[in-house]
This record gives structure tokens, sequence and C-alpha cells, in this order.
């Protein structure tokens, strides 16, 4: 929680310049948080303590937890920007002999609105995942492509969906697995118009999927990362 705080602050520094003139000019800032119930399947190689080239792969299922993500959103134009941070966080997994893992993820990207409400984007994206028991750790960096799109339903209610592709490689990494990068996002919105420093306020409500899909882990079998989940959030424009 401290370093969401941290982030926080120091996100709400860098938009503070900005904020003053956010009102005549076509400069904005959004910052947020969005709560996403995560349901965590990851994968493992099975039976331990034997060579690796008899071990099999299996999905792990963890039990499911909410994440709290902050946003921070910058828009000049057609042009924008948007950082994310999926905090470190602490998952059980449901199998008895399966140690607890952590994982934790980094995005920004920018884009550019080619149409109203349709905007194309290029980031990057760094996802790991590792436990302190075993000291095992899985690391992926690299480029993703996406689009962001809106559609007003009236009385302050719009459609919104979000999608990207990736193909992301290890970065000291225990598991030497590049990975094909999926993210599937859509949902309902509602904003409202605020008077003062603020420009709006916006509920989202959706449903996230996200996956990470390696095909090179053993002839036959691909090692896959699922989360998908509902998520909810609060955005606030300046």
């Amino acid at each position: 929680m401290k370093k969401l705080l941290l982030f926080m602050a120091v996100a709400l520094g860098l938009a503070l310049p900005a904020m003053a003139q956010a009102q005549e000019s076509p400069f904005s800032v959004t910052l947020g948080v969005r709560a996403w119930y995560t349901q965590w399947d990851t994968f493992s190689y099975r039976p331990d303590g034997v060579p690796v080239d008899q071990q099999v792969i299996v999905q792990s299922p963890a039990k499911s937890r909410f994440v709290l993500i902050p946003v921070l959103s910058m828009r000049y134009g057609d042009f924008v920007s948007t950082l994310s941070v999926f905090p470190s966080t602490t998952y059980d997994f449901v199998l008895e002999d399966e140690v607890d893992g952590k994982r934790k993820e980094f995005d920004i990207n920018v884009g550019y609105y080619i149409a109203p409400g349709v905007a194309l984007t290029l980031g990057y994206k760094q996802f790991e995942q590792s436990n302190a028991e075993t000291g095992f750790r899985y690391r992926l960096t690299g480029p993703v492509i996406g689009a962001n799109a809106t559609a007003p339903l009236g009385n302050n209610f719009a459609l919104y969906a979000s999608f990207a592709l990736g193909r992301l490689k290890p970065t000291s990494s225990d598991v030497d697995l590049d990975a094909d990068y999926k993210l599937g996002e859509v949902g309902v919105v509602y904003s409202l118009a605020t008077p003062g420093v603020t420009k709006a306020v916006s509920f989202t409500a959706g449903y996230r999927t996200q996956v990470l899909n390696s095909k090179e882990a053993k002839a036959g079998q691909d090692a896959r990362d699922l989360t998908d989940g509902v998520t909810l959030g609060v955005l606030v424009t300046f």
C-alpha cells in the first residue's frame, strides 16, 4: 500500500504544473485507481525432483485476489499516454504442495486518436512472477500494440473496449521462454462533468483477460499464464 501511495503522490506532483492550465488548453490529466478481482492460473513443472526431460507442464490455479492498480493518463489533443502498475501481490495456490507466489506488472503506452473515441497505442510491458522460498523468478518484457475504443450510450454512459498484442522475452529470468501476450477488456463507463479544478469523474465496470502463452515450453505442451476477472475503477480528470 505504501508503494501505491508513493506512486500516486509522484504522479500528482508531476501533473500539478499542468492542472492549472487544463481548463483552458487541450491538455488533460487523469488520475485513478482500478480494483481487479484477479483469478490467476499459471504453469509449473511436475513432478518435482526428477530430471527436466521427465517433467510435464501442469496448470497451477491460485486463490483469487483483489488488486488495486493506480493509473495515470495524460492527453494533449489527439495524443495520449498511460501508465499503470500492478503492485507486487502474493497469491496462495490451490494445490497443497504449491508454495505461495508473487506477481507484479508495469505498463506504459502512448497512443493517437485516429477517430473520436478510437485510439491506436504502442507500449512496453514488464511482467514478473517469483517465489522467495524457492528462488524462482520468471520475468518478461517487451513491446505491445493495441487499440482503445469508446461508444456513447446516452445519459452519460458509454461502452469501452481495450485490446493489445505483444511478444515478450525473458530478462533476468530462471525460465528462458518467450511468450505471446494478449489482453482484452470490455465494459461500461459512467462519466459526470464536474466544476472547478476537475473536469470529470468516471466510474468503470468491466471484465479483463490477460494471457501469456509460450509454445516453446515442451514439445506438444504450452506454458500458459492466465489472469482474468471483474474490474472496477474510479478516474478523475483534471
